[in-house]
């Protein structure tokens, strides 16, 4: 039997990985991961070849994740539950990617839903709905707790600003009130500095809470991730089998619901110039065939207010379509469980985020 040379396989290279000791053969370690290492990645060719390379895949990586987790509910779930990972972003890098946009977005714009300003835990209590209206004594509770918090942190700081005046009283009983340009002065009596300390409270307050809550509000909406899982895990904990699998479809979900807000903040204020509410407008029909003067009774009462419908015009689609991907499921029991998770995810949000978010504002504020 005659051999041509081509037909010599050329003998296998076993490295060791400079990592882990393990012999492997291959330019990748099985064991760890590392790949082979020569000198020419050393060299300053390879090292910018690197970053370029770096960003361009982790770019499109992303940008393909949010798009088809935008405009193919489920998809990028059901990929990740195979074990289909290596094309798509990672869910929390995903997640991380897309709330730093987001929020560099809706601070350009000024839109302030996810960050709550004072007195937005007045709004969106459980009581609200017709089933819970036996929990109103604990909403009203919750509320006077934040507005007594609110309250005695004003005392403290108004006590705080008296002192300091005190301490600067002139010798004739008045305090010098200086000019930002340290010309223009006014004594203030002794018997008036009180008023005074309260309008420098009042406005130290409002300016230290809002210069803060926007903080927190970007890291606690982080507790919604795994509180929606376990939502999502109670209803299809047999089909889910893992938490971890919930919080793949969670951290999906909340990735939608942030891209979903930035888009429609984004055309809501595009048009200032023209003094026209682009987000207002195209809502319109929606309002109009729902929220008549014959079917708003009834739409306010499966759905709520006009801004509760607004998140179930987007979420209910996504949601539906996500369930039915996943789990195969009838598409009565897709429109009710999707439903119903809209309005329980509406009001973690608003009712519960918003809430914990002001409570832990106030609290830090020193």
């Amino acid at each position: 039997m005659e051999f041509k040379v081509s037909d010599v396989k050329p003998p296998v290279q076993i490295h060791t990985c400079r990592n882990c000791k393990h012999r492997f053969s291959g330019k990748i370690c099985n064991q760890c991961g590392e790949k082979i290492f020569n000198e020419d990645q050393l060299t300053t060719k390879h090292f910018f070849h690197q970053v370029i390379d770096f960003f361009w895949h982790w770019e499109n990586k992303v940008l393909k994740t949010i798009k088809l987790n935008f405009f193919k509910p489920g998809f990028i779930t059901k990929e990740n539950i195979n074990g289909i990972r290596i094309p798509y972003a990672n869910p929390v890098q995903l997640y991380l990617v897309v709330s730093l946009v987001f929020y560099l977005v809706v601070t350009k714009v000024g839109v302030s839903d996810y960050t709550p300003s004072f007195g937005d835990h007045h709004y969106y209590g459980l009581s609200g709905y017709v089933a819970f209206k036996w929990a109103r004594p604990l909403d009203e509770k919750v509320v006077n707790a934040i507005d007594s918090a609110w309250t005695r942190k004003g005392r403290v700081m108004q006590h705080e600003i008296q002192n300091e005046i005190n301490s600067n009283l002139e010798a004739d009983s008045s305090f010098k009130l200086t000019g930002r340009d340290n010309t223009d002065s006014v004594y203030i009596p002794a018997g008036k500095t009180n008023v005074y300390a309260f309008k420098q409270m009042m406005g130290a307050r409002w300016t230290l809470f809002h210069s803060t809550v926007g903080t927190y509000g970007k890291t606690l909406i982080f507790l919604l991730l795994p509180v929606i899982a376990a939502i999502l895990f109670l209803f299809f904990f047999k089909k889910l089998k893992y938490y971890g699998a919930a919080l793949i479809l969670s951290t999906h979900f909340m990735v939608y619901n942030l891209c979903f807000f930035m888009l429609h903040a984004l055309i809501n204020q595009a048009p200032r110039y023209i003094n026209e509410n682009l987000g207002g407008w195209m809502m319109k029909p929606f309002f109009y065939v729902f929220y008549n003067n014959v079917t708003s009774p009834v739409s306010n009462f499966i759905f709520g207010s006009k801004f509760e419908f607004m998140h179930f015009i987007f979420w209910m689609p996504w949601l539906f379509i996500a369930i039915k991907r996943l789990f195969n499921t009838p598409w009565w029991k897709n429109l009710v469980i999707s439903f119903f998770l809209s309005k329980v995810f509406y009001f973690l949000i608003y009712g519960v985020l918003k809430k914990i978010v002001i409570a832990v504002t106030i609290w830090s504020m020193h």
